[in-house]
């Protein structure tokens, strides 16, 4: 059956109402409880934070200045237009040749010891992309959400006897990686690279905080850009983030964000 340029386009999106739910209706229950729940830490009755943004990965197999086409690994495939993209970003491969004090670098990784972390991947800014990021550095939970005086790390640390009630609390609330006990704490730090080996990060106060690897195989490294559908090429990959509540548009997916992967490097790409 021949359709329409509209008629193709008003079909994919009829599919996306009635096959794609998992974007913005299918959640298990278990983990979008309506309730309250009983925070001992806080002494009240608090509601549960709303659930995590939901995403999909896909491969584009269409795009111009204006349009992408996204199928995922069901074969089903999404239209989204340039204007209902909020935030457009780009990932390209980079390495540590690209590190130097002009370049903005961010990482996130468990806090060894006090300004000391280890992470499996950085991200470098460079040039007006810059203003993607803001240098600093801050302790967070795995959801980087900032430490507070009641947060169960805190908890943990001052008072033993609550570590059973806290233990009820690590879910998808506060996600914690596989096998470690309890919730690791965390550092966020966006600064520049003012040293290579070690990495280390010169931040705001006169300051630096120094990046180790993960584990043996060393650090990834992208480099993260603004972009537009134009820069997008038939089998890039994308990771696209609905608009939570409104992510159905009349001829296209609403998306908050919009992650394109390039296999090439930023200055090996030519329009």
């Amino acid at each position: 059956m021949m359709l329409p340029a509209r008629g193709w386009m008003r079909f994919a999106l009829v599919c996306l109402v009635t096959v794609a739910g998992p974007w913005d209706t299918h959640r298990a229950r278990a983990q979008n409880f309506p309730g309250p729940w009983n925070n001992l830490t806080a002494g009240g009755i608090l509601p549960l934070p709303p659930p995590p943004p939901q995403g999909s990965l896909g491969k584009v197999i269409f795009a111009n200045a204006k349009w992408l086409v996204v199928q995922d690994e069901q074969g089903r495939q999404f239209p989204v237009a340039a204007d209902a993209i909020q935030q457009f970003l780009i990932r390209w491969p980079a390495t540590a040749a690209d590190l130097s004090p002009s370049i903005l670098v961010e990482a996130i990784g468990p806090e060894q010891a006090a300004m000391v972390i280890r992470t499996n991947h950085i991200d470098l800014f460079a040039g007006s992309d810059q203003t993607l990021v803001q240098p600093g550095y801050a302790s967070v939970l795995p959801i980087q959400r900032p430490v507070t005086a009641i947060d169960p790390t805190f908890q943990r640390n001052i008072n033993g006897f609550d570590v059973a009630a806290q233990n009820t609390l690590y879910s998808w609330v506060y996600p914690v990686s596989t096998g470690e006990n309890g919730i690791p704490g965390q550092m966020h730090a966006v600064g520049n690279a003012v040293m290579l080996n070690p990495l280390r990060l010169g931040v705001p106060g006169n300051n630096f905080v120094t990046v180790f690897p993960a584990d043996p195989g060393g650090i990834a490294i992208t480099q993260v850009t603004r972009g537009s559908p134009s820069f997008a090429k038939k089998g890039d990959v994308a990771f696209l983030t609905p608009v939570q509540g409104r992510s159905m548009g009349e001829k296209s997916l609403n998306l908050s964000q919009l992650v394109l992967y390039k296999q090439i490097r930023r200055d090996q790409y030519a329009p």
